[in-house]
């Protein structure tokens, strides 16, 4: 009788050691993952440029801006130093990419499209221009002042 409760003590323990090992394993996946999602692509893009571009004999500067409607989206002021224009172009950004899709900036003067890409604080442009009476074509490395 002794060997049958000694038997049924040992079997209820094991059970319950069971189940609080996988309880436990449970809480343990449950557990949110700290990671970098909170970082803005978009970030690395923002603030003033000098303009070296092939198409303008002069230097000029840009800002870029976060778009404020669009969380994927930079606003670019003075591309191709067009000075305050009422609506800038918008550009896409995709890691360390722009994209440009054509658009009309400057109340319709320029339609646009192009793209871009970082590398080590160097942003490089290959993008064209139509001003409804040429097309230009033109290259542009935004560097830091």
């Amino acid at each position: 009788m002794f060997k049958n409760f000694k038997s049924k003590y040992t079997m209820a323990l094991l059970n319950r050691l069971t189940v609080l090992f996988f309880s436990s394993l449970l809480l343990v996946s449950c557990v949110a993952d700290e990671t970098d999602d909170l970082v803005d692509a978009r970030d690395q893009f923002l603030g003033n440029w000098n303009v070296s571009e092939s198409c303008s004999k002069d230097a000029y500067s840009v800002s870029i801006t976060k778009d404020p409607s669009n969380s994927s989206q930079v606003l670019i002021q003075n591309f191709w130093n067009t000075g305050n224009c009422s609506n800038y172009p918008y550009a896409i950004v995709a890691g360390n990419s722009l994209f440009i899709p054509k658009q009309d900036i400057c109340d319709n003067a320029f339609e646009v499209d192009g793209n871009g890409s970082m590398s080590k604080e160097t942003i490089t442009w290959d993008y064209s221009v139509n001003d409804g009476a040429d097309l230009f074509n033109c290259v542009a490395t935004y560097t830091r002042p």
